[in-house]
């Protein structure tokens, strides 16, 4: 296996664990994934959250919220260039809020940065796919 094979496996490794964390509530372990400068946008791009306690707490506050029934990955892509990585992937998820049952769709991506041998997530955007009529 090469390099790079191993980089791209220990991301999707990450990605992984990032949303099994938030989707068990176990949101205190995002900690470990996310740089300190981290910044989550909102589609369109507006900045969501800035600084990785504000980006944890974005999950935390959905993750309080929302109960997830389902949440599937595919078409995942991630693509490295020294210690810089480009990771994304389409969701599908079902889940409740306040008794209303929500059904989303749309894309996940990452840009991750390699610190002391460790890949960490710099920034993140969720893109979502438009509904069909």
């Amino acid at each position: 296996m090469t390099d790079a094979e191993r980089d791209r496996e220990e991301i999707v490794d990450i990605l992984r664990a990032i949303n099994a964390a938030w989707v068990k509530g176990e949101t205190d372990e995002l900690k470990r994934y996310f740089h300190e400068d981290m910044i989550i946008a909102r589609p369109g791009f507006g900045i969501h959250g800035e600084g990785r306690k504000a980006c944890v707490d974005s999950y935390r506050e959905f993750a309080g919220m929302a109960n997830i029934q389902k949440l599937s990955e595919s078409q995942r892509v991630v693509l490295v260039w020294g210690d810089t990585a480009v990771a994304s992937y389409k969701f599908d998820i079902d889940y409740e809020i306040d008794g209303q049952s929500h059904q989303d769709a749309g894309y996940d991506l990452f840009v991750f940065t390699r610190r002391k041998g460790t890949w960490l997530a710099v920034w993140r955007t969720v893109l979502p796919v438009p509904e069909t009529p």
